[in-house]
């Protein structure tokens, strides 16, 4: 697995700071004295850690934090659906207390921004079922900046089986479960840019890309203004590259790398998964070029 070097920092002499509060479990990141992004992880109605708050910066929104039609979408988060078939994404809004617990959270050294977190998952029996040690870091990029993600994920006690919803021809919302964003509704109609071209969210919705970026066209402007956001995969990860769900209904906009897609994964005692992605977070309406870009020094 490619580590991203933490060295590839964003330095406070380019106005970027970041605060954390070991008592609000919250740490942040600011531009210029107006917060980036807000990453919580003690929230009680929250299921999972989240960045709740992603913006660009120009200060333009782009995460959606709790929205009243699913409130355990918490804005940029990881999850699992099912992990030997309890539920982790809904838990609690269908009826299980299963949760998402933090065992140590450390922010990097000054001069670094990023954190090291470990997290323990356990099920509404007590049981603790998986263990995950996850590494974000934010780097500078042209028009936005990187968010750097990565996982490991070994069981417990016994071997585990991560598995999704169904996607059938009666749940075709079906199959999510991983790396996701909740999207802000000012991404309606969103343009979506994939290494295998241009799609609309419908079209898209499900294809193996290697990076695909969500924008959108922004409301309060009498010249076209767009924002959005792109997931890169890595090449070393499972089942790369990973099918990506792209959801754009009257009331909800959502991205998706969904790695439990086709199937279930079963990971025995013996074995760490490891995942490794990347987001973009940008201003201005995606360039083809310019992902290309980004992606081919990503894998680098």
């Amino acid at each position: 697995m490619l580590e991203h070097n933490p060295s590839k920092k964003l330095k406070a002499n380019e106005g970027f700071e970041t605060n954390f509060s070991e008592q609000k479990a919250r740490w942040e990141v600011s531009l210029n004295g107006s917060k980036l992004l807000e990453y919580v992880y003690g929230e009680v109605d929250d299921i999972n850690p989240s960045f709740r708050l992603v913006k660009t910066t120009d200060e333009h929104t782009i995460s959606l934090y709790r929205p009243w039609d699913h409130p355990w979408h918490p804005g940029l988060f990881f999850s699992w659906k099912y992990i030997n078939g309890y539920n982790f994404w809904e838990a609690k809004y269908h009826g299980e207390q299963n949760r998402v617990v933090t065992d140590s959270f450390i922010p990097m050294e000054e001069g670094s921004i990023g954190f090291r977190q470990a997290l323990s998952y356990i099920n509404h029996e007590g049981e603790n079922l998986l263990q995950e040690k996850r590494v974000v870091t934010v780097e500078e990029e042209l028009d936005g900046y990187l968010i750097h993600w990565q996982a490991s994920y070994t069981p417990t006690n016994n071997a585990v089986t991560l598995s999704s919803s169904e996607n059938t021809e009666k749940t075709p919302w079906g199959g999510y479960g991983g790396l996701s964003c909740r999207l802000s509704r000012n991404l309606l109609r969103p343009a979506i840019t994939t290494d295998l071209g241009s799609y609309t969210a419908e079209e898209a919705f499900s294809i193996p890309f290697k990076w695909c970026d969500y924008s959108g066209k922004l409301d309060g402007y009498i010249e076209e203004e767009w924002a959005g956001i792109c997931i890169f995969d890595h090449p070393l990860n499972m089942r790369y590259p990973s099918p990506k769900l792209t959801y754009d209904y009257k009331d909800m906009q959502f991205m998706t790398a969904a790695i439990l897609f086709n199937k279930p994964y079963l990971l025995n005692m013996s074995e760490t998964l490891h995942l490794n992605y990347s987001f973009y977070i940008h201003d201005n309406k995606a360039e083809k070029e310019n992902l290309n870009r980004i992606w081919n020094k990503l894998r680098s």
